[in-house]
């Protein structure tokens, strides 16, 4: 009866973890595609191409999972010095770096290197950009890390049809994807 007793606490203690330490869910993020437009509150503005890529989850081998979390957004950003960025779904937000080589023109005509990182909600259409740079441009530019409040709009779609989920997975077994 001991033996019955030290189980059911057990099961009711592990039950009281679970629940106790269960946290809301974040707010799922949608799939962006399409053209948006980025704006800034000192007006920058900017047109963002967005293409996403997916990957189905497999989850438990029954079915495909189409979540976000499989999902990367490939960003081409006009007018940009720029490459194209890559976002990923990172604690529940977008996110995205890239590195600007030619990004502050130094009074010798050499050029800093600028670090720009982005995170955004798709829900909200509101994110932050954070650009870093050490210093340079011979001891004139001291290192700087500014964060600028952004939002997106739509704009329209994109010119060409998209398959979001490209790859073609085996039903039953492991899934492969190819």
């Amino acid at each position: 009866m001991l033996t019955v007793s030290r189980i059911l606490a057990a099961v009711v203690l592990a039950i009281g973890a679970a629940v106790g330490l269960a946290h809301p869910a974040q707010a799922e993020q949608k799939v962006l595609e399409g053209f948006y437009t980025y704006a800034q509150p000192d007006g920058t503005t900017a047109t963002w191409r967005v293409y996403p890529i997916c990957v189905p989850v497999v989850g438990d081998l029954r079915e495909h999972l189409y979540l976000p979390v499989g999902c990367h957004l490939s960003i081409a950003v006009s007018p940009s010095a720029a490459p194209s960025i890559d976002a990923r779904l990172a604690n529940g937000v977008w996110a995205a770096n890239t590195t600007v080589r030619e990004g502050i023109k130094c009074s010798d005509g050499d050029y800093l290197v600028v670090n720009e990182s982005y995170e955004f909600n798709s829900e909200t259409m509101t994110g932050t950009r954070t650009t870093t740079h050490p210093p340079g441009c011979d001891g004139q530019l001291p290192a700087s890390m500014i964060k600028t409040p952004f939002t997106l709009t739509f704009a329209k779609p994109l010119d060409i049809p998209l398959d979001r989920y490209p790859l073609i997975c085996e039903p039953g077994g492991l899934r492969r994807c190819f």
